[in-house]
């Protein structure tokens, strides 16, 4: 009885290890090459980028990845388990560069305080996917994208944003978002 319970063990173990090993991983390298920048509002069930009616209490500017190059890598496995289950796409993505050194400059005065030229993160909050906001010196990040909220309201109609930036390894950025006029 002893012999077949270390039997079972044994067979079970061994199985375990030829079964349950990792599975085959590949990692997509995405290196960004150029970026592109978007002002965007919320529409009323808090969806973004919205960019057919600006609501100026729910403004945002986005900065993303507008040119990616990729390369693969895929790491091979020993376990059979790959084609015993159907499993989850085991891809990883992984940037090898990121946008840093982000500065908004308002072409327009936005209000009392950042009239036109004047730089304008001291009022921008840093926006995740789930719509939740944080503080942040906008400046210091180094992202791969970025999703930004205004704190204010602007004071006047016309907005204009010239961004700035870095691509990490590679080169700096000089780009406006196209011209809105509030109605």
């Amino acid at each position: 009885m002893k012999k077949k319970v270390l039997l079972i063990i044994f067979v079970f173990c061994l199985a375990f290890i030829f079964f349950g090993c990792p599975r085959d991983v590949s990692i997509t390298y995405r290196t960004i090459k150029s970026v592109r920048v978007m002002l965007f509002s919320f529409d009323e069930n808090g969806v973004f980028p919205y960019t057919d009616h600006f609501d100026p209490n729910e403004l945002g500017i986005g900065i993303y990845p507008d040119s990616i190059s990729e390369s693969y890598e895929l790491a091979r496995s020993f376990s059979a388990i790959n084609k015993v289950y159907a499993m989850k796409d085991p891809t990883q993505i992984a940037y090898t560069n990121s946008i840093e050194s982000v500065n908004v400059i308002t072409i327009y005065s936005f209000d009392a305080e950042h009239p036109a030229g004047s730089n304008v993160n001291d009022i921008l909050l840093l926006l995740d996917d789930r719509g939740n906001t944080e503080e942040t010196d906008i400046n210091a990040l180094s992202m791969e994208w970025y999703n930004l909220k205004f704190s204010v309201p602007p004071q006047n109609d016309s907005l204009q944003f010239e961004i700035t930036g870095k691509i990490t390894g590679d080169k700096e950025f000089d780009l406006k978002t196209e011209l809105v006029i509030l109605d």
